[in-house]
């Protein structure tokens, strides 16, 4: 009997440790929260975004390269003005210390931007709710038309979800900044997770979510300029934290198909890194791709993609934001088959993306 036992209370803790778990509002960030995390290098083979389903072991052995701070506070904190538009329970966290517009397009700043989000009921669910920002010196805070409801709760293996979100931030005499998506979930896995911070297995789930967004710059008397983006959000989430274990997102090609990975993020302590950052990682600029001849006269127009973008995909879209070309990799393309009409490229190479203005006559 004395030998039974032991073995009768082993078996209890290697099943508790793959045990399916469920992620509720108790999990989510509270106002006081500083949730420290680590960025891992690009790319990393160890991660496989495809390893998914029942009873999973995630063992990944990161090493950082930077790391970042995320501090929740009510919206009254972070400006008193705030709390009248976005709420007194809201909490956020500063996304960047600064919004580039691309190509310098509108002669205005956007600062300390913050995104702030709630827990909501009917349905149980956690959803960003209101951008707020510095507007050339002025704090400006805007709901979202519709939030953009990162979960929906219990979150369990094999939940799905779906929910369209807008946001849209009016500039008075210049213009504005539209957002317009769809987010869609499915938690896709469940087992244990290993990483420098968890140095010991932890039950946890995966959240895979497929967001495909458009933002828009729009400018008085010129039609608006259409940015779209696909990407896929990774999240390994456990119990009793407030942030992912491990948060990997990646960008789809064109047409929905293949991943790249461009960020690899994961919940950890103080470490002595050479480059250490107090807010999230900002994403590059959007440069301007330069095209001759402009106006186009006999279809054929010359990109001026920089030498370092080896690999990259135009996606050539009309004024109504729909894509009507694709081409990969070609430096001179082809519109003659095109209509009369002003038209916005967007260039995307790996992290990088560009945007060129075509006008043909």
């Amino acid at each position: 009997m004395k030998r039974i036992l032991p073995l009768f209370f082993a078996i209890l803790i290697v099943q508790s440790t793959s045990a399916q778990i469920t992620i509720t509002t108790a999990d989510m960030p509270v106002s006081g929260d500083t949730l420290r995390y680590s960025f891992a290098p690009l790319p990393d083979s160890l991660i496989s975004p495809a390893d998914s389903g029942a009873n999973r072991t995630w063992n990944y052995a990161l090493s950082p390269t930077r790391q970042a701070v995320d501090t929740y506070k009510l919206a009254a904190t972070v400006n008193l003005t705030y709390a009248f538009t976005v709420g007194l329970t809201a909490v956020g966290y500063k996304v960047a210390d600064s919004f580039p517009i691309p190509g310098g397009l509108l002669p205005v700043s956007i600062q300390q931007v913050y995104t702030f989000f709630e827990n909501k009921t009917s349905p149980s669910r956690f959803q960003a709710q209101a951008f707020a920002a510095v507007i050339s010196g002025l704090p400006t805070p805007i709901n979202y038309t519709n939030p953009d409801v990162w979960y929906f709760f219990p979150l369990a293996y094999g939940n799905e979800d779906s929910a369209n979100y807008k946001l849209n931030i009016a500039l008075p005499g210049l213009g504005g900044i539209k957002q317009v998506g769809n987010r869609r979930s499915r938690v896709d896995g469940w087992g244990t997770i290993t990483t420098p911070y968890y140095t010991t297995p932890v039950n946890c789930i995966r959240v895979r979510s497929v967001i495909h967004e458009i933002d828009s710059l729009s400018i008085s008397a010129f039609p608006s300029i259409g940015f779209p983006r696909n990407s896929v959000e990774y999240k390994w989430m456990v119990n009793g934290d407030h942030y992912p274990a491990l948060w990997v997102t990646s960008n789809v090609g064109f047409g929905g198909t293949g991943e790249t990975i461009t960020s690899i993020r994961y919940r950890d302590v103080y470490r002595d890194t050479t480059r250490v950052s107090g807010v999230a990682e900002v994403a590059p600029a959007v440069m301007e791709i330069k095209v001759v001849p402009n106006p186009v006269t006999n279809g054929i127009v010359s990109l001026e993609i920089p030498d370092s973008w080896k690999n990259f995909e135009v996606g050539l879209y009309d004024i109504h934001s729909r894509r009507v070309a694709t081409f990969s990799n070609e430096k001179l393309i082809n519109i003659s088959e095109l209509p009369a009409g002003t038209y916005v490229g967007i260039v995307i190479s790996g992290k990088q993306t560009g945007y060129v203005k075509i006008t043909k006559e």
